[in-house]
């Protein structure tokens, strides 16, 4: 009974903080949360509205010009997961919708890279989902996405740490779970979403060599060259 009771209240205070108007303050905007509305200001007018699903947002100097922008990631919940789609705003003279990009499964996140020289926008590639089952833990490779003149471009070929480190992550997670389940060719359905997404972010690094090798590795099954044709065909 005081569990209920205190997860009761719980959802009554993320409830209440969510409900509340959540506001961010530009030079010329106001922009002003209200759930899942979204409601731009200027001199007190009303400029800009969107309606979201399940928004959070945060502002960042994604070019380092001196100015925010307000980023929205905006998540989806469906039968087989949630997914998710980034909206980025321009702040700056006028407001609008400067640029978007659906992340599938893997939430959006901004990291900061020696390499690109700046801020990085890092998404999944969505078209992987198509490996992941309805009721497994999803994996997806990443793409890197830089910011400048109010558009997302890719610049996965100007990095390499960040595919490498992440990997490292994901091969970690995969030596844990074949270290207490048994898989081989008759049930690797289960791991084909984080052996396609190790696979394509070794190629995304422009690192060939270390793709192949990984896969020959983990995948020794006799459809191997039909799995890594699904994957290249997907790019």
């Amino acid at each position: 009974m005081k569990t209920g009771i205190i997860l009761f209240l719980f959802y009554l205070m993320y409830s209440n903080s969510y409900c509340q108007e959540r506001k961010y303050i530009f030079d010329s905007f106001n922009a002003h949360f209200n759930g899942v509305n979204l409601e731009v200001f200027k001199n007190n007018k009303p400029v800009f509205q969107k309606e979201f699903n399940d928004p959070h947002e945060f502002v960042s100097d994604l070019d380092s010009d001196g100015v925010n922008e307000l980023l929205v990631i905006d998540s989806f919940k469906r039968q087989n997961g949630i997914f998710y789609t980034l909206y980025i705003f321009n702040t700056v003279d006028s407001f609008y919708t400067a640029d978007s990009i659906y992340s599938g499964s893997m939430e959006p996140y901004q990291i900061a890279s020696g390499e690109a020289g700046g801020t990085l926008i890092i998404t999944g590639e969505a078209k992987f989902d198509v490996f992941n089952k309805d009721d497994d833990e999803p994996f997806i490779p990443i793409e890197c996405w830089k910011y400048e003149n109010a558009q997302l471009y890719p610049v996965n070929d100007d990095v390499y740490d960040i595919f490498i480190s992440e990997n490292e992550n994901l091969i970690e997670t995969l030596d844990s779970y074949l270290e207490t389940n048994h898989a081989d060719c008759s049930n690797m359905g289960k791991l084909k979403p984080i052996i396609a997404s190790i696979y394509f972010n070794y190629l995304s690094a422009g690192d060939k060599s270390l793709a192949y090798q990984f896969i020959k590795k983990y995948y020794p099954c006799s459809d191997i060259a039909d799995f890594i044709k699904t994957i290249n065909e997907l790019k």
